[in-house]
C-alpha cells in the first residue's frame, strides 16, 4: 500500500520551499473491495518517446520566459553534454539550474507551442511547470541519448539523491524518454510520496501511466488522488483507463464516505462511465439525494452516454444538466475545474 516516503523528501533547503509536506493518508490504509483485485493487467503498450525535434521547442519555450544569461548558461552545458557525456558534470549542472533560474518563475507556454507539444507526444503539457522543471528536463534529454545501461543507471541514481523539485523533473520527463519499461517501476514507487508535487508530477498532466500503468497500478493511482484532493481530470488518459474493478471500487468508497457522514468528490464518478452495475445505479440515485449540484451534474454525465433503461427515471430528473451537456456548457473537464477552482460570491476563484 502506499505508505513510505523517499529518503530525498526529509532533505531541506531553497528547493524544498512551497512544496507541502503531508501526514499519511486514508489511502494508505483503504482497504477496497474483494473484486478490486491486485491483478496486474497490463495496458495497452504506445509508444511516446519523441526525442526530435522536442528539445528544440521545449528550449524555445523556456527563451522566452528566462533571463538570456540562465539560458545561455544552459545551453553551454548542454553542448558541453552532447560532446562529451560525464556523469559528475551531468549532476552537478543538474542540481546547478536551482543558481541560474528565477525560483518562482512559471513558463509562459503560447496556444501554438502547447499544440506542438500535444503533437509531439499527445497528452503531454507543461501546464504548472516553473522553469527549474524545464530546464532539468533538457538536460535528461541529452542523458535520453547514451546507451541504455548509462542512461538507466543514471537516472534511478538522480532519483535516490533529488530533492523534491528534482524529484518532479524527473518524473514529469519520463514520457520523453527512452527505455520506459525500465521506468515503470520508480514511478509507480514514486507515487508512495506523500509531497503532493511529487505525486502530482506523476499523476497530472502526464501521460506516462496511461501508457505504462497495470491496472492494479493505475487504480491506486486514481485512489490515491481521490483521497489527496487532486484534481482527477488532469489526469491524462482518465476516460481510456477506465476498468470495472476501478468502477467497484469508487462505490465501495463512496459507501464508506457516506456512512461517516462525508462526501466523495463529484468527479470521482466519472470512473463508473461505461460500468454502471447495480450498485453504481443505486449510487445514482442516492446522489440526487444529497441536493449537492456537482453530484447531480456528475450523474447527468454518466446518464448522457449510457441509455440502460434501469436510469430512465434519473433522467427525468436531471433534465436541466442533460440539456446543459448537449449545449455543450457542462462536461467531465468543466466540472473537473469548477471544483478545482470554486468561484466564491465576488466571481473571483477562491483564495483570490
Amino acid at each position: 500500500m502506499i505508505v513510505s516516503t523517499t529518503g530525498s523528501e526529509k532533505r531541506s533547503g531553497e528547493n524544498n520551499h512551497g512544496y507541502e509536506k503531508t501526514a499519511s493518508h486514508d489511502a494508505d490504509t483503504f482497504t477496497p473491495p474483494d473484486c478490486f483485485s491486485s491483478r496486474l493487467t497490463p495496458p495497452i503498450k504506445r509508444p511516446i518517446f519523441r526525442f526530435a525535434p522536442m528539445r528544440e521547442l521545449l528550449t524555445d519555450i523556456l527563451s522566452s520566459s528566462s533571463p538570456s544569461e540562465a539560458t545561455a548558461w544552459l545551453r553551454e552545458k548542454l553542448d558541453e553534454q552532447e560532446a562529451n557525456f560525464s556523469k559528475r558534470p551531468f549532476y552537478y549542472a543538474f542540481s546547478g539550474v536551482s543558481r541560474h533560474f528565477p525560483k518562482r518563475s512559471r513558463l509562459e507556454v503560447g496556444e501554438e507551442q502547447a499544440a506542438a507539444l500535444h503533437e509531439q507526444v499527445p497528452g503531454f503539457s507543461l501546464e504548472h511547470w516553473d522553469l527549474f522543471r524545464l530546464a532539468r528536463v533538457l538536460l535528461l534529454l541529452v542523458l535520453a541519448k547514451q546507451e541504455k545501461a548509462i542512461f538507466v543507471e543514471t537516472i534511478l541514481a538522480l532519483l535516490n539523491t533529488a530533492d523534491l523539485r528534482e524529484q518532479a523533473a524527473i518524473y514529469s520527463a519520463y514520457s520523453l524518454l527512452p527505455h520506459q519499461e525500465d521506468l515503470v517501476e520508480s514511478a509507480v514507487d514514486g507515487l508512495r510520496s506523500n509531497i503532493v508535487d511529487v505525486f502530482d508530477s506523476i499523476a497530472l498532466n502526464n501521460p506516462f501511466p496511461a501508457v505504462h500503468f497495470t491496472d492494479a497500478a493505475w487504480n491506486q493511482m486514481v485512489l490515491k488522488a481521490i483521497f489527496i484532493s487532486r484534481p482527477l481530470y488532469r489526469i491524462t488518459g482518465l476516460d481510456s483507463r477506465r476498468n470495472g474493478e476501478l468502477a467497484a471500487a469508487i462505490s465501495y468508497l463512496a459507501h464508506e464516505r457516506w456512512a461517516a457522514g462525508r462526501r466523495i468528490p463529484a468527479e470521482a464518478w466519472r470512473n463508473c462511465v461505461g460500468f454502471v452495475s447495480d450498485e453504481v445505479s443505486s449510487d445514482l440515485h442516492h446522489l440526487l439525494e444529497t441536493g449537492e449540484p456537482s453530484d447531480r451534474e456528475a450523474a447527468a454525465l454518466i446518464l448522457a452516454t449510457d441509455a440502460d433503461p434501469r436510469l430512465a427515471d434519473l433522467r427525468g430528473r436531471l433534465e436541466g444538466e442533460i440539456d446543459a451537456i448537449g449545449a455543450g456548457t457542462l462536461s467531465w473537464d468543466r466540472l473537473g475545474e469548477k471544483l478545482e477552482f470554486p468561484v466564491t460570491l465576488n466571481g473571483s476563484p477562491a483564495g483570490v
